[in-house]
């Protein structure tokens, strides 16, 4: 299985453990039309999504489902779901973009 040149690894401040089982949706640039979507694994990750994905420049959006799975965890949350937006320059680079949450707040940045 080859790794997808945009990945996410979602983890839960609250529990200090990977978030498995949240819906993350990819779009495309310029348009921000729908691509693909995945479900992070039992380590709260996405490396492979439903779809291909051939890297374009522009402002590529995540959308993480995050209302849904603190739900399903029996918790609140103050967010119904995270839009991440970040532009792609070099078309020949992995880009791995981690999100960071609990139920009152979240952080990202791009990793390696």
């Amino acid at each position: 299985m080859t790794k997808a040149p945009i990945t996410t690894h979602i983890l839960d401040l609250h529990t200090g453990k990977p978030a498995s089982g949240i819906n993350v949706k990819l779009f495309s640039p310029n348009s921000q039309n729908f691509l693909t979507q995945a479900v992070s694994d039992k380590e709260g990750r996405i490396n492979v999504w439903t779809n291909g994905i051939v890297l374009s420049h522009g402002i590529w959006k995540l959308e993480f489902e995050t209302k849904i799975w603190f739900y399903n965890q029996e918790r609140d949350s103050f967010f119904s779901d995270i839009h991440l937006r970040f532009n792609i320059v070099k078309i020949d680079q992995h880009y791995h973009v981690p999100l960071l949450l609990n139920e009152f707040g979240y952080s990202s940045y791009r990793g390696s």
